[in-house]
Protein backbone atom coordinates (compact mmCIF):
# COMPACT_ATOMS: atom_id res chain seq x y z
CA UNK A 1 0.00 0.00 0.00
CA UNK A 2 1.09 3.53 -0.72
CA UNK A 3 1.51 6.12 2.01
CA UNK A 4 0.77 9.80 1.43
CA UNK A 5 2.49 13.06 2.31
CA UNK A 6 -0.39 15.16 0.96
CA UNK A 7 -3.80 14.20 -0.40
CA UNK A 8 -5.24 17.46 -1.76
CA UNK A 9 -5.80 19.02 -5.15
CA UNK A 10 -3.91 22.11 -6.29
CA UNK A 11 -6.27 24.53 -4.53
CA UNK A 12 -7.05 22.40 -1.47
CA UNK A 13 -3.89 23.48 0.31
CA UNK A 14 -5.01 22.44 3.80
CA UNK A 15 -4.54 18.80 2.71
CA UNK A 16 -1.16 19.38 1.02
CA UNK A 17 -0.28 18.62 -2.59
CA UNK A 18 -1.07 15.02 -3.50
CA UNK A 19 2.08 12.92 -3.18
CA UNK A 20 2.61 9.25 -2.35
CA UNK A 21 5.63 7.23 -1.32
CA UNK A 22 7.02 3.81 -0.50
CA UNK A 23 9.95 3.71 1.90
CA UNK A 24 11.76 0.46 2.57
CA UNK A 25 14.99 0.58 4.55
CA UNK A 26 17.36 3.10 2.98
CA UNK A 27 15.47 3.36 -0.29
CA UNK A 28 12.50 5.55 -1.07
CA UNK A 29 10.17 5.86 -4.05
CA UNK A 30 8.33 9.19 -4.20
CA UNK A 31 5.40 9.92 -6.52
CA UNK A 32 5.22 13.59 -7.52
CA UNK A 33 6.81 16.50 -5.72
CA UNK A 34 4.44 19.47 -5.57
CA UNK A 35 5.03 22.79 -3.88
CA UNK A 36 4.20 21.55 -0.36
CA UNK A 37 5.99 18.20 -0.62
CA UNK A 38 9.50 19.19 0.44
CA UNK A 39 8.10 20.70 3.62
CA UNK A 40 6.11 17.52 4.21
CA UNK A 41 9.18 15.35 3.69
CA UNK A 42 11.02 17.43 6.27
CA UNK A 43 8.22 17.41 8.81
CA UNK A 44 7.88 13.63 8.54
CA UNK A 45 11.69 13.07 8.54
CA UNK A 46 11.27 10.84 5.50
CA UNK A 47 14.58 11.76 3.88
CA UNK A 48 16.66 10.91 6.92
CA UNK A 49 18.67 7.71 6.59
CA UNK A 50 18.02 7.11 2.89
CA UNK A 51 20.77 6.35 0.40
CA UNK A 52 18.66 6.34 -2.78
CA UNK A 53 15.63 8.38 -3.79
CA UNK A 54 13.62 7.60 -6.90
CA UNK A 55 10.94 10.08 -7.98
CA UNK A 56 8.11 9.37 -10.41
CA UNK A 57 6.66 12.51 -12.01
CA UNK A 58 3.17 12.24 -13.52
CA UNK A 59 3.09 15.72 -15.10
CA UNK A 60 4.50 19.20 -14.71
CA UNK A 61 1.75 21.21 -13.02
CA UNK A 62 3.16 23.10 -9.98
CA UNK A 63 1.23 20.97 -7.49
CA UNK A 64 3.15 17.99 -8.86
CA UNK A 65 6.68 19.37 -9.39
CA UNK A 66 6.71 22.67 -7.46
CA UNK A 67 9.32 21.60 -4.88
CA UNK A 68 11.22 19.11 -7.04
CA UNK A 69 14.20 21.48 -7.21
CA UNK A 70 14.33 21.83 -3.42
CA UNK A 71 14.31 18.06 -2.96
CA UNK A 72 17.12 17.58 -5.47
CA UNK A 73 19.20 20.40 -3.95
CA UNK A 74 18.73 19.01 -0.44
CA UNK A 75 19.66 15.49 -1.47
CA UNK A 76 22.71 16.70 -3.42
CA UNK A 77 24.14 19.29 -1.05
CA UNK A 78 23.04 18.08 2.38
CA UNK A 79 22.44 14.33 2.24
CA UNK A 80 24.75 13.29 -0.61
CA UNK A 81 21.94 11.04 -1.81
CA UNK A 82 21.45 9.90 -5.39
CA UNK A 83 18.20 11.09 -6.98
CA UNK A 84 16.79 9.33 -10.03
CA UNK A 85 13.79 10.81 -11.85
CA UNK A 86 11.29 8.94 -14.01
CA UNK A 87 9.25 10.81 -16.61
CA UNK A 88 8.59 9.87 -20.26
CA UNK A 89 9.42 13.29 -21.74
CA UNK A 90 13.06 13.88 -20.81
CA UNK A 91 13.44 17.24 -22.54
CA UNK A 92 10.56 18.81 -20.61
CA UNK A 93 12.03 17.85 -17.22
CA UNK A 94 15.59 18.79 -18.24
CA UNK A 95 14.41 22.20 -19.43
CA UNK A 96 12.42 22.88 -16.27
CA UNK A 97 15.26 21.86 -13.97
CA UNK A 98 17.77 23.90 -15.97
CA UNK A 99 15.61 27.01 -15.62
CA UNK A 100 15.48 26.68 -11.83
CA UNK A 101 19.23 26.05 -11.54
CA UNK A 102 19.38 22.27 -11.13
CA UNK A 103 22.32 20.90 -13.12
CA UNK A 104 22.36 17.46 -14.73
CA UNK A 105 25.13 16.41 -12.34
CA UNK A 106 22.61 16.55 -9.50
CA UNK A 107 20.24 13.85 -10.74
CA UNK A 108 19.73 10.95 -13.10
CA UNK A 109 16.80 10.89 -15.52
CA UNK A 110 15.08 7.86 -16.99
CA UNK A 111 12.63 8.59 -19.79
CA UNK A 112 11.93 5.00 -20.82
CA UNK A 113 8.36 4.11 -21.71
CA UNK A 114 8.57 1.19 -19.32
CA UNK A 115 10.85 1.35 -16.29
CA UNK A 116 12.41 -1.53 -14.38
CA UNK A 117 14.73 -1.31 -11.39
CA UNK A 118 15.78 -3.35 -8.37
CA UNK A 119 14.98 -2.18 -4.86
CA UNK A 120 16.46 -4.07 -1.93
CA UNK A 121 13.22 -4.82 -0.08
CA UNK A 122 10.75 -4.46 -2.95
CA UNK A 123 12.57 -6.70 -5.40
CA UNK A 124 12.04 -5.96 -9.08
CA UNK A 125 9.91 -2.85 -9.60
CA UNK A 126 8.15 -2.26 -12.91
CA UNK A 127 6.51 1.03 -13.95
CA UNK A 128 4.34 1.05 -17.08
CA UNK A 129 3.33 4.55 -18.20
CA UNK A 130 -0.20 5.32 -19.41
CA UNK A 131 -0.99 8.65 -21.07
CA UNK A 132 -3.95 10.38 -19.43
CA UNK A 133 -6.71 12.78 -20.41
CA UNK A 134 -6.07 15.84 -18.24
CA UNK A 135 -5.45 19.23 -19.91
CA UNK A 136 -4.60 20.37 -23.44
CA UNK A 137 -1.49 22.34 -22.42
CA UNK A 138 0.71 19.39 -21.38
CA UNK A 139 1.04 15.64 -21.43
CA UNK A 140 0.03 13.84 -18.25
CA UNK A 141 0.68 10.24 -17.27
CA UNK A 142 -0.57 7.63 -14.89
CA UNK A 143 1.09 4.29 -14.46
CA UNK A 144 0.79 0.68 -13.40
CA UNK A 145 3.27 -0.14 -10.64
CA UNK A 146 4.22 -3.76 -10.03
CA UNK A 147 6.36 -4.91 -7.12
CA UNK A 148 6.68 -8.32 -5.50
CA UNK A 149 4.25 -7.10 -2.83
CA UNK A 150 1.56 -5.30 -4.83
CA UNK A 151 0.19 -4.35 -8.22
CA UNK A 152 -1.51 -1.00 -8.45
CA UNK A 153 -2.71 1.68 -10.83
CA UNK A 154 -2.01 5.33 -10.05
CA UNK A 155 -3.92 7.84 -12.12
CA UNK A 156 -1.86 10.96 -11.59
CA UNK A 157 -4.32 13.62 -12.76
CA UNK A 158 -6.96 12.36 -15.17
CA UNK A 159 -10.58 13.02 -16.04
CA UNK A 160 -11.10 9.39 -17.01
CA UNK A 161 -10.65 5.84 -15.75
CA UNK A 162 -10.17 3.49 -18.66
CA UNK A 163 -12.11 0.27 -19.17
CA UNK A 164 -8.74 -1.49 -19.44
CA UNK A 165 -7.84 -0.57 -15.87
CA UNK A 166 -11.25 -1.60 -14.56
CA UNK A 167 -10.94 -4.94 -16.33
CA UNK A 168 -7.53 -5.50 -14.76
CA UNK A 169 -9.01 -4.81 -11.32
CA UNK A 170 -11.89 -7.20 -11.89
CA UNK A 171 -9.62 -9.95 -13.24
CA UNK A 172 -7.23 -9.70 -10.27
CA UNK A 173 -4.36 -8.25 -12.30
CA UNK A 174 -4.47 -5.18 -10.04
CA UNK A 175 -4.73 -5.08 -6.26
CA UNK A 176 -5.58 -1.40 -5.97
CA UNK A 177 -6.56 1.67 -7.95
CA UNK A 178 -5.52 5.14 -6.77
CA UNK A 179 -7.72 7.64 -8.58
CA UNK A 180 -7.81 11.43 -8.40
CA UNK A 181 -11.39 12.34 -7.58
CA UNK A 182 -13.37 15.56 -7.36
CA UNK A 183 -16.72 16.81 -6.13
CA UNK A 184 -17.61 19.04 -9.09
CA UNK A 185 -19.01 17.96 -12.44
CA UNK A 186 -18.69 20.37 -15.37
CA UNK A 187 -17.73 20.36 -19.03
CA UNK A 188 -13.97 20.25 -19.51
CA UNK A 189 -13.30 18.99 -15.97
CA UNK A 190 -9.65 17.89 -15.72
CA UNK A 191 -10.37 15.41 -12.90
CA UNK A 192 -12.75 12.50 -12.41
CA UNK A 193 -16.08 13.37 -10.80
CA UNK A 194 -16.85 11.02 -7.91
CA UNK A 195 -20.20 9.85 -9.26
CA UNK A 196 -18.73 9.11 -12.69
CA UNK A 197 -16.24 6.90 -10.88
CA UNK A 198 -19.14 5.20 -9.09
CA UNK A 199 -20.89 4.61 -12.42
CA UNK A 200 -17.82 2.79 -13.72
CA UNK A 201 -16.77 0.65 -10.76
CA UNK A 202 -19.03 -2.14 -9.52
CA UNK A 203 -19.80 -2.09 -5.81
CA UNK A 204 -17.94 -5.34 -5.10
CA UNK A 205 -14.65 -3.78 -6.30
CA UNK A 206 -14.96 -0.32 -4.75
CA UNK A 207 -13.09 -1.29 -1.57
CA UNK A 208 -9.99 -1.68 -3.77
CA UNK A 209 -10.28 1.87 -5.09
CA UNK A 210 -8.66 4.74 -3.16
CA UNK A 211 -9.75 8.29 -3.91
CA UNK A 212 -6.98 10.91 -3.75
CA UNK A 213 -6.17 14.46 -4.92
CA UNK A 214 -9.32 15.63 -3.16
CA UNK A 215 -10.80 19.05 -3.94
CA UNK A 216 -12.72 21.28 -1.53
CA UNK A 217 -16.06 20.06 -2.88
CA UNK A 218 -15.74 16.37 -2.12
CA UNK A 219 -16.72 14.87 1.22
CA UNK A 220 -14.97 11.91 2.85
CA UNK A 221 -18.26 10.52 4.19
CA UNK A 222 -19.73 10.71 0.71
CA UNK A 223 -16.78 8.79 -0.77
CA UNK A 224 -16.94 6.10 1.88
CA UNK A 225 -20.74 5.95 1.61
CA UNK A 226 -20.31 4.82 -1.99
CA UNK A 227 -17.96 2.04 -0.86
CA UNK A 228 -14.67 3.62 -1.90
CA UNK A 229 -11.67 4.23 0.34
CA UNK A 230 -9.96 7.56 0.92
CA UNK A 231 -6.19 7.88 1.17
CA UNK A 232 -4.93 9.21 4.49
CA UNK A 233 -2.19 11.74 5.04
CA UNK A 234 0.74 10.68 7.22
CA UNK A 235 0.66 12.47 10.56
CA UNK A 236 3.57 14.59 11.74
CA UNK A 237 5.13 13.03 14.86
CA UNK A 238 5.09 14.98 18.10
CA UNK A 239 8.52 16.29 19.01
CA UNK A 240 9.96 17.60 22.24
CA UNK A 241 12.36 20.42 21.41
Amino acid sequence: MLKFIGIGSAFNTRLGNNSAFIKEGQEMLLIDCGGTVFQGLQQLDLLQGISKLKIIITHTHPDHIGSLGEVIFYCYYILNVEVELFYPNEEVIKSYLHIIGVTQAMYKLNGSKEVKFEANRLGLVNVQWLQQVHVDTMLAYGFILNTEKQKLYYSGDSSQLSDEIIEKLESGELDYIYQDSCGLDYEGNAHLYLYKLADQVKEKYRSQVYCMHLDQHIKVDEIKGLGFNVVERESVPNRIE
